[in-house]
């Protein structure tokens, strides 16, 4: 397989882990700011993982060394810049 595959597998799982934190975090009720805001509660104590949680760690986890493995051997084919 070309390296330019890798790239792209690479990117699009950190891509998909780091969208997939976004809704990693959460509770059984919906948004923290608009249960806890109107009566000026803090809802941190609230916070749960949800479901995209392990999706989040696992994307991030198998995409960030292919993408640190493909970028350690980059500078050669700059001629060591």
């Amino acid at each position: 397989m070309s390296r330019t595959v890798f790239w792209f597998i690479g990117g699009l799982l950190c891509a998909i882990g780091v969208f997939s934190l976004m809704f990693s975090f959460g509770g059984e009720y919906g948004d923290f700011a608009m249960a806890h805001g109107g009566y000026g509660g803090d809802a941190m104590g609230d916070v749960k993982t949800t479901g995209f949680f392990p999706v989040a760690v696992l994307c991030i986890g198998l995409g960030a060394p292919i993408l640190i493995a493909l970028n350690a051997t980059a500078w050669r084919k700059t001629g060591g810049y």
